[in-house]
């Protein structure tokens, strides 16, 4: 079993394209992507980013996420830029292995979904989108006993842990869903290291089940140190 830690940095599409808006708002303008063994260790990263097609960068997006219209001067448009992603997911997992791929939020798979239905690919052609797809974000606030969702940041921060590298940087924001993922699977070290913290995020109701109740047999073969 491998997993993929992914996040996705975006550029609106102007109000010009209003047909094409209709349909999906933004474009991809940066992939990341941390990959994660059957042990829960970091074996592969990967960042790629991504020419848009209908407007360039702006000003406030280059700020936000650090993707310049000079970065991706001479990078791949969509269809190649995921082309490249499933390959390098391909020299990482077995072609008889089984893959799920985790993001913060439900926003980068809608995102995925929309852009391949603005810009007529099949999703059934990438590898990466065939497998199941799982929200962290909504996971860990759950096993928190959260009612709203938290920002990554903050997430990072309740584990007792700086954020590591830029925030809004598609490969850094991965790293650090990646370190929130691993910890989420080890439930004893999850309970130690969150203890500290369940009064300060001020649950809406107790918790009134075990995490192998929250994830099944996800679970069932994991080994706890």
């Amino acid at each position: 079993m491998k997993y993929i830690v992914l996040d996705l940095e975006m550029n609106p599409i102007i109000n010009k394209f209003k047909t094409e808006r209709h349909i999906c708002k933004n474009e991809i303008v940066e992939i990341g992507a941390i990959l994660i063994d059957e042990n829960f260790e970091k074996k592969s990263q990967y960042r790629q980013y991504v020419k848009p097609q209908y407007n360039e960068i702006g000003r406030r997006y280059e700020e936000l996420t650090g993707v310049t219209n000079k970065l991706v001067r001479g990078a791949p448009h969509f269809k190649d830029a995921m082309e490249s992603f499933c390959q390098w997911q391909r020299e990482c997992c077995a072609t008889d292995e089984d893959m799920a791929v985790y993001a913060w939020s439900e926003n980068d798979r809608r995102q995925m979904e929309q852009e391949f239905m603005l810009k007529q690919m099949q999703l059934d052609d990438y590898s990466v989108l065939s497998c199941p797809w799982y929200d962290l974000q909504k996971e860990y606030c759950t096993m928190l006993g959260l009612k709203r969702m938290i920002t990554l940041q903050a997430a990072v921060g309740a584990m007792g842990e700086a954020f590591v590298g830029r925030m809004h940087d598609a490969l850094w924001d991965a790293e650090n869903t990646a370190r929130i993922f691993v910890l989420s699977r080890n439930p004893e070290n999850f309970k130690k290291v969150m203890k500290p913290v369940l009064d300060v995020l001020q649950p809406s109701s107790p918790m009134t089940y075990s995490l192998g109740d929250l994830f099944g047999d996800k679970l069932k073969d994991l080994k706890v140190e």
